[in-house]
């Protein structure tokens, strides 16, 4: 079964229980879910919908990550049988207090890696070059000037 058939299901379901779910298509941010729903009063959930069994992409889980950061549930529906408990938990969720678990498909939690640890001494700054000093200003006004169009003279 192909993504699409899943997603037109999931939003009759929707329109028939009272909300919306908007298509969401960025330039500007790839990896942004499927879908927006939106159900009254001022219920906000994204969805994002795949064929049976496929996973969401690196980026796609980093924006699931960035969006529950800030308050906003995201859920992963890959069958028909998620539907109705999907929609059935967004209507009965308050926003501002958490959104149920186990609903929809399961996500893998998104690996974050941790910088490595050596990577100089704050207090040395020759570790950093110079530029953290404080520049002198008259050394900077001569560097560009508007009138000649030119770097320097």
């Amino acid at each position: 079964m192909r993504e699409y058939v899943v997603e037109n299901e999931f939003v009759k379901a929707v329109r028939n229980a009272g909300g919306v779910a908007y298509k969401l298509t960025s330039h500007t941010a790839n990896g942004l879910p499927d879908r927006l729903v939106l159900f009254f009063p001022a219920k906000t959930v994204f969805v994002e919908l795949k064929a049976p069994g496929k996973q969401l992409r690196p980026l796609q889980r980093k924006r699931r990550y960035q969006l529950m950061k800030l308050g906003f549930p995201v859920i992963c529906i890959d069958r028909f049988s998620q539907i109705k408990p999907a929609i059935e938990a967004v209507k009965a969720w308050i926003p501002g207090t958490s959104f149920p678990e186990n609903i929809g498909a399961k996500i893998p939690e998104l690996d974050i890696t941790a910088l490595p640890r050596d990577q100089g001494e704050l207090d040395n700054m020759d570790d950093y070059g110079d530029t953290f000093e404080p520049e002198d200003p008259s050394v900077l006004a001569g560097f560009f000037d508007l009138d000649k169009g030119g770097v320097g003279d």
